[in-house]
């Protein structure tokens, strides 16, 4: 968020529009004895104009295919070829309009009659769909939160760094020493219990990077991103890595989940992206999480909520999106508290009609 989210986390010319209907397949190597799970249909959408900045579509896009450009163009290998071709030309036309439009100070992202002589829509059906053919339409964001630089008073409980032991190693290094790494080690609970603090089994293995009060702490471990100020400075913290252990979704208490993440410092709220690589800056309302293996890593949606219509990027992703293809989790920025986070969208609803798009091929003025 990465984003990595904890709670849950071949180049193509023209795209032509869709034909026929089509499924997504599981991969075989994620669950080889699932169905297929959803279906793509070619339908119509009445547009209107979209909610979304189309300067923050458009920045969001281009730092997405750079991330897909940076890690080869393959990281969607649950999805047909032609479609991966189809989700990079994709990326490639929304920045060339964007780009064209700032040159000529025009809007077409924003222009209705210009979205639907340029785009072709499929419908996306859910494979658990609530009425309507609608998906669950959720909300993630990133709280501003006071910490301190040490343990006092109401801050109690650091985000750890990676402990020493892996300083240096990329993730591949990484795995293959698990068994040697207390990353690997200890669980959720044993952290909490103190074992790098002082007296721990693993004392003075880690570093804590900022100190939190519990509320905070458990926020920014669900959210996978905090934006801590600490005096006249104001600090990103993003998930790094984990301990191997994955979310269990049949556990409600989040303080249960033995799976644990260790944070790091970052320049923006990111994206999913595979390390070394950055993932792409995320924007307020034009950025989703889902499942990447089935929908693909920057494909372009239109989504039809209780406000309006919006166009977003798939940019990240998280464990409570493997294999599921009725939902997506909208970005929607910083925000103080919950009550500031639900005032400021809980307008938006939480379903949606989704549309997959790609621009038509032939016509001179798209």
């Amino acid at each position: 968020m990465l984003l990595q989210r904890p709670h849950y986390r071949a180049r193509g010319g023209c795209a032509r529009a869709a034909v026929k209907s089509w499924t997504f397949r599981t991969p075989r190597y994620l669950s080889p004895m699932l169905p297929l799970l959803a279906t793509l249909r070619p339908e119509a959408l009445d547009w209107t104009a979209p909610r979304s900045p189309s300067a923050d579509l458009v920045a969001v896009a281009a730092d997405t295919l750079r991330a897909w450009e940076e890690m080869g163009g393959t990281t969607a290998p649950g999805l047909p070829i032609a479609e991966v071709g189809a989700v990079d030309t994709t990326l490639r036309w929304i920045v060339r309009i964007g780009a064209e439009d700032v040159a000529t100070n025009a809007d077409r992202l924003s222009d209705p009659a210009f979205l639907t002589r340029c785009l072709a829509t499929s419908r996306w059906v859910p494979d658990v769909a609530r009425e309507g053919e609608r998906l669950r339409l959720t909300r993630y964001l990133v709280y501003s939160v006071t910490g301190s630089a040490s343990s006092t008073g109401l801050f109690q409980f650091p985000l750890w760094a990676l402990p020493h032991d892996e300083a240096g190693l990329d993730p591949a290094v990484a795995e293959a020493k698990r068994a040697d790494l207390d990353r690997y080690r200890y669980t959720r609970q044993d952290v909490a219990s103190g074992v790098y603090r002082e007296g721990g089994a693993a004392a003075g293995h880690a570093d804590p990077l900022v100190w939190l009060t519990h509320g905070d702490h458990e926020q920014a471990l669900l959210q996978g991103t905090v934006a801590v100020t600490q005096g006249a400075d104001t600090k990103l913290y993003n998930v790094h890595r984990n301990n191997g252990i994955p979310y269990d979704k049949a556990e409600r208490d989040t303080t249960k989940q033995r799976g644990y993440w260790y944070f790091r410092a970052i320049d923006a709220v990111r994206g999913w992206a595979v390390e070394p690589v950055r993932g792409p800056a995320l924007r307020a309302g034009v950025a989703v999480a889902g499942d990447l293996e089935h929908i693909g890593f920057g494909r372009l949606l239109a989504l039809k909520s209780a406000d309006g219509l919006r166009l977003v990027v798939v940019a990240d992703t998280g464990g409570a999106f493997v294999n599921n293809l009725h939902q997506l989790d909208l970005f929607t920025g910083v925000h103080p508290s919950a009550a500031a986070f639900t005032a400021a969208t809980g307008s938006i609803g939480d379903t949606a009609a989704a549309w997959a798009l790609q621009p038509r091929a032939g016509d001179p003025g798209c």
